[in-house]
Order: structure tokens, then sequence, then C-alpha cells
């Protein structure tokens, strides 16, 4: 059966289609002038039809944003939450089937929104919740033997590097994120953040009973960060300003933790030239 030569081809109609979806300021009428001609009013007006899945649509995006930032709702309340949402999607609507990726942005979204209000930590809680978001689905190497530290002679081993676990991540900020973070909790006590706790800093891991949240004073985070950035293990320690005589007790928790996956040797080292171990 051919179509008339005015019919919109099938790639127009999606762009139509998905236009209405995403028309967030506009009516339902609005959104669906350029539908109406090819939907069959089969008891329904078009508009109550696309009405419908423009419904399903902003309520499956919310709730994907809602599990991923489910701290931050619970610091700012259902209806303020809601509001960012529609806000956020009309700028960044879902490019994949995926919906678990639509918060990507999120973090980096509301940090001119909050800036230099009361309310400005709230950017840096977003980028620890999408932090724990991406450790959640990440991989899981195997660990390193702690023993394969010990076999490295040890004036190389200021030139050692450490391959750290694809599940770990970072998140500094000037503001108590690891306290909004546990406020924000389901059991905890509902009281205010105190800001006057200061910078605080956070590392991301997920074992096998899932996420692990680490908050570390600001050297051995400032050393962990360096480490994870490819840095060596004297470089780490300088840029750091850690203290020679804490380092056994951060590698051990690497180590314990299991998130030390492999050691980069140096090109000069007499195991094979450099490499990996």
């Amino acid at each position: 059966m051919r179509s008339r030569p005015d019919s919109p081809t099938l790639a127009e109609l999606q762009s139509r289609f998905a236009s209405a979806l995403r028309a967030g300021n506009a009516t339902v009428d609005e959104a669906v002038s350029g539908l109406a001609d090819c939907i069959v009013d089969d008891g329904l007006a078009p508009a109550r039809r696309v009405q419908v899945y423009r419904n399903n649509a902003r309520a499956m995006f919310e709730g994907a944003l809602e599990r991923t930032y489910p701290v931050l709702k619970h610091q700012v309340g259902e209806a303020a939450f809601s509001g960012f949402a529609r806000e956020y999607r009309a700028e960044h609507p879902s490019r994949s089937g995926d919906l678990h990726w639509v918060g990507r942005k999120f973090a980096s979204w509301l940090a001119p929104r909050v800036a230099g209000s009361s309310s400005a930590w709230l950017a840096d809680l977003a980028r620890l919740e999408w932090a724990c978001e991406e450790a959640l689905v990440a991989a899981r190497l195997e660990a390193l033997d702690p023993a394969e530290l010990g076999r490295v002679a040890p004036e190389i081993l200021a030139e050692v590097g450490f391959e750290l676990q694809p599940c770990l991540r970072t998140v500094d900020s000037l503001f108590p994120i690891w306290s909004a973070w546990r406020g924000g909790q389901a059991e905890s006590s509902g009281e205010p953040l105190d800001l006057g706790l200061g910078p605080q800093q956070v590392v991301v891991t997920c074992g096998e009973h899932g996420l692990v949240l680490h908050s570390l004073p600001a050297d051995e985070f400032r050393f962990v960060a360096a480490i994870g950035g490819g840095a060596p293990l004297g470089t780490a320690l300088e840029s750091a300003g850690l203290d020679v005589e804490q380092l056994p007790r951060v590698l051990a928790w690497l180590f314990g933790d299991g998130l030390v996956t492999a050691l980069r040797l140096p090109a000069n080292d007499d195991r094979g030239g450099g490499g990996t171990c």
C-alpha cells in the first residue's frame, strides 16, 4: 500500500512524537499539533492519547532520576526534587533506551543553579551520588596479592604505580558532603546539615555486598586520588603531603579491601623491563 505523497516518513513521525513527549512547557494541544492528522480518533482525542505517553515518559524519567539521587531528594523534599527533574529533563532528555544514564549531567546542571546560595552543597552531594551510581555498574577485577608489593626492590619502590579497582571513585568538596550523604539516609534523624563541619572527602567503592563509602582525611584522600590518577608512589606521597609513617596503614587498607589490582613497574626493573604484575 502506497502512502500519499504528502505523508510524513516514519523517521519524521518518530521525530514529531519524540518532540511531543518532551515538550514540557507546551500544552498537550500544542505538543500534538504536528501529529493530530496522523492519529486515528477511535473515541479518544489525539491530545488525550498523546498525554498518556507524555505522562508515562515524564514519570519514568523522574523515577530513574530519583533512584539515582535518593539522598538529594530526601534532603530537598519531593516537591523541590520534582521541579529539578522537570527542568533538567527539558534540557537533557534521555538519549538512550537505558534510563540508568539520564542523571549523568545532573550535578553539572545543578551546580550553577545553586551556586552562591546556602544550598550550594547540593551540587557536590549530586556528584557523590553519581559516583555511587558509576561504582555500582563498574567492573570488579581480581585483587592483587599484597605479597607482590613485598617483592619490589626497595630502591625502585617510589617509582611503582598502582592499578586500582575500576569501581573506585574519589569525590572532594568544600562542603561536608559525607555528613550530607549520611544525613540523607532513611534511618537518619533528619537534623539539618551543619555546614560548619567544613570540607569533606569521600572515596566510593563497591564490594561483594554493595556500595562502600569511606570518609578520609584530606592528605589520605589526596594520596588515593593521586595513585588512582596514575602517579607513582613517591610522587603521590609528595603531592598529597602524606607523612610516610601513615603510608603502611593506607596501603594496608587499599590491599585489605581488595582495591589494588596490579602494580606498574618502572621501565628499568630487572624483572622484565617494566610493565605490570
